[in-house]
């Protein structure tokens, strides 16, 4: 994410910027977008009491860019949308089953799968597209998607700063972080997919 925007020209707005950032972070998939709130609090919290205006400011700027989202899935419709991410979704870490699994699971709870999915690394950037598409009310949507985004802006934002407090250096805290989690997250998709391989076996 530092490479792609000049975040410090963004930091220098103060929350306006870091809501800006949280708004770019959400409509354009960058991986692993929990970087950039690692480095904002590692970066622009000074003291405990900042990190309460930081957090809100960029789960604003990441709830409207979920709205977004919302739009582009409302505006397109279901056939042009899946039609695109069959031609292109690969290009942007959105496979087609992946796509087919969230519509699918809007369909049972759109609540719990709005909520969960603000806590998942890439879904959480495309979950609104099929809201959109199902017409989900926004008084629906918009509550879920902000406590979900609370969690997880408010999550790698303290991270951020607890690591600044211990006197990392923000870049290096990032770049260390970063690396952390995603061998968690490799570690993760490994077991389900040994689980699901287990699964299949003892079915067979």
């Amino acid at each position: 994410m530092p490479d792609i925007v000049p975040i410090p020209d963004f930091v220098a707005y103060g929350l306006f910027g870091a809501a800006l950032l949280a708004l770019i972070e959400r409509l354009v998939p960058v991986v692993p977008s929990y970087g950039l709130f690692i480095l904002l609090g590692s970066s622009m919290v000074a003291a405990p009491t900042d990190l309460v205006p930081l957090i809100a400011a960029a789960t604003l700027g990441s709830t409207l860019g979920a709205i977004g989202w919302y739009g582009i899935g409302f505006a397109l419709g279901e056939v042009r949308t899946h039609e695109l991410v069959k031609r292109f979704g690969r290009y942007v870490w959105l496979r087609e089953e992946v796509y087919l699994s969230l519509a699918e699971r809007y369909s049972r709870n759109a609540f719990i799968a709005t909520f969960i999915g603000q806590t998942i690394p890439v879904v959480r950037v495309y979950l609104s597209l099929p809201a959109g598409i199902l017409s989900l009310p926004l008084a629906t949507f918009t509550p879920a998607v902000l406590t979900g985004s609370l969690l997880w802006v408010g999550g790698f934002t303290t991270l951020g700063y607890g690591l600044h407090v211990l006197g990392w250096n923000p870049v290096v805290a990032t770049i260390g972080s970063v690396l952390a989690l995603l061998v968690v997250e490799g570690g993760l998709v490994w077991l389900l997919r040994r689980g699901r391989e287990a699964t299949a076996a003892a079915v067979e």
